[in-house]
């Protein structure tokens, strides 16, 4: 009867055991998995500001009505997905208030995507919304592709402001997220 005893105490000493080393692998592939690069849980935040003359700047650097304004620039990846789209911001420019942020639209499904132009809309972190009708974005993302384009801001930034929200709204296609909007939180404003 003694031995028995034992061995039941050995089998939950075991079973234990094996619990918290499942527990404590299971804890570290969830932080590999939030450390990493490529991790759909954290933005690869690389923000990195650095301040140039606007005359200075390569072909796609902010147009400004304010030749010797400084462009300020942040670069990252801040993207968010929905459905079978994905929306990444790479690079956000500010040159004497006016706002400028490089966009990536993928459509990883069978059918075409329209995020047309008057479906822009940029909220700041202060709760002001922003229209970009003046943006360079075509809007058509076929199928199994990608297309690029600069949304920017009509208006000047208010004072204080930290951070933007980009969205997308009015989309249209056979696989467009539910809702018919997407929308990038927290893109950081150069400063």
């Amino acid at each position: 009867m003694q031995h028995r005893r034992v061995t039941r105490r050995g089998k939950t000493v075991i079973a234990i055991a094996g619990v918290a080393a499942g527990v404590l692998a299971s804890l570290g592939v969830i932080q590999f998995a939030l450390s990493g690069d490529n991790s759909a849980a954290q933005p690869n935040i690389r923000a990195t500001t650095t301040t140039s003359n606007a005359a200075q700047t390569p072909d796609g650097a902010l147009e400004t009505t304010e030749p010797s304004a400084e462009v300020k620039v942040v670069t990252g990846s801040f993207k968010q997905q929905r459905g079978m789209l994905t929306v990444e911001v790479t690079r956000v420019e500010s040159a004497g208030g006016r706002l400028k942020l490089f966009v990536t639209a993928t459509n990883a499904s069978q059918a075409r995507m329209t995020l047309p132009i008057d479906g822009i809309a940029v909220l700041d972190d202060l709760k002001r919304t922003y229209a970009a009708s003046s943006s360079k974005w075509d809007g058509l993302v076929t199928q199994g592709s990608k297309t690029s384009g600069t949304v920017i801001l009509d208006e000047k930034l208010g004072a204080g402001v930290n951070s933007v929200t980009l969205t997308f709204g009015s989309i249209s296609g056979q696989f467009a997220p539910t809702g018919a909007a997407i929308t990038v939180p927290a893109i950081p404003v150069p400063k």
